[in-house]
């Protein structure tokens, strides 16, 4: 007998990319059609449609989550760079 249920046909449109220990997510991707073939928008994450920036298009779900990280990478990179440029508030010369 085959394991097989139904939820199987089910397959995601959506993807919450999230870090742990992070309450949010970082960005949402999500897979579209474009002249009949799967295509994965990466935006970053806000409660409302509104609220988000579109990241870009990407062929692969792979290739949209690699472009979320690396966003996220260069975003907490210029935060680390900014808050060592600090030093009880005083700038560092």
């Amino acid at each position: 007998m085959v394991d097989w249920h139904p939820r199987r046909l089910a397959a995601p449109q959506e993807w919450a990319i999230v870090v742990p220990g992070q309450i949010e997510p970082l960005a949402l991707i999500r897979r579209l059609r474009f002249q009949g073939r799967p295509v994965y928008r990466a935006v970053t994450w806000a409660p409302t449609s509104a609220g988000r920036e579109l990241i870009g298009y990407y062929r692969s779900g792979d290739d949209a989550a690699v472009a979320v990280w690396r966003r996220y990478v260069a975003a907490q990179s210029a935060r680390h760079e900014a808050a060592s440029r600090t030093h009880g508030g005083r700038e560092r010369g």
